[in-house]
């Protein structure tokens, strides 16, 4: 993808379908001024590569090419993460300290990532620039789909954490089928079902982030909204163990060529199947 923000493709004219392929934890890059010498310890200039979804472009960049619009973002969500919500953070005299928010100041240890304080007020110029635009973009594609066909479904696609998901390989989520039919869920399920690969619905922790629970509104809107999580540990030939230590070395693991093309047929497959189930549920 090339880099802009937020990141855009369309399908081919005349190739279009009514899904929209959201990629939140796409990105690796820092912001374009943050150097070196800004994070508080040298070794956590590896963590804007770390706090992405391992290899999220090799399953979902090319997803246009099979008639879904795909949005993502080419930053970290160390610096912004989209699929959080806006006031997702704390701060204190002016000074804001998060762990696992919108944004990353302090790691889960409580130690600062940056050698700076992040002010409050810098916060909220980041969020205009490149929180709001995210939605703003969603918001306008959703609405120019479902003018299209009447409908839409947007597919928040993720890779998780090995040391989270642990032996769970590809998780669903809906907020408990409450924004998304359990008709076009069971048509994802049995897609990757068929392909060997395990999957469970609404898992603790996985049942749809800010992007899933704002947009999802089937009765409203039309709009179906679902959460795809695929275990990066399917995406690489090393343990969760040896990524993280890879990682904190500055290394890249290597990819299980084989699990990615698995993976990559079935959500060509998905994006196939999506259509007609959600032409059927709204005849």
């Amino acid at each position: 993808m090339e880099r802009s923000f937020p990141i855009v493709r369309h399908p081919a004219p005349g190739t279009r379908t009514p899904v929209l392929v959201s990629v939140p934890h796409y990105g690796t890059e820092p912001l374009p001024h943050i150097t070196r010498d800004d994070y508080r310890e040298p070794s956590f200039e590896t963590f804007a590569y770390g706090f992405a979804d391992a290899f999220a472009g090799d399953l979902y960049a090319d997803l246009y090419k099979d008639g879904a619009t795909i949005v993502a973002t080419p930053f970290s969500r160390m610096f912004v993460d989209v699929n959080r919500r806006r006031d997702d953070f704390e701060h204190q005299d002016g000074e804001v300290r998060s762990r696992r928010g919108v944004v990353r100041t302090h790691t889960m240890r409580d130690a600062p990532i940056f050698a700076r304080p992040l002010a409050l007020a810098d916060l909220e110029e980041r969020l205009r620039t490149l929180y709001d635009p995210y939605y703003a973009t969603l918001e306008r594609l959703l609405t120019e789909i479902r003018q299209a066909y009447g409908y839409a479904l947007l597919l928040d696609g993720h890779t998780g954490s090995p040391r989270r998901m642990k032996d769970d390989q590809v998780i669903i989520g809906t907020r408990h089928d409450a924004t998304c039919a359990t008709e076009l869920t069971a048509t994802v399920a049995a897609i990757f079902t068929r392909h060997g690969f395990e999957v469970r619905q609404n898992v603790n922790g996985y049942t749809g982030g800010n992007i899933v629970a704002t947009y999802g509104q089937p009765e409203s809107r039309r709009v179906h909204a679902l959460q795809l999580e695929i275990n990066a540990a399917l995406l690489m030939t090393t343990t969760g163990e040896e990524f993280i230590a890879q990682v904190k070395r500055g290394a890249r693991p290597e990819k299980a060529e084989g699990n990615i093309a698995r993976i990559g047929r079935c959500l060509r497959e998905v994006l196939a199947a999506l259509p007609p189930v959600l032409k059927a549920l709204q005849s």
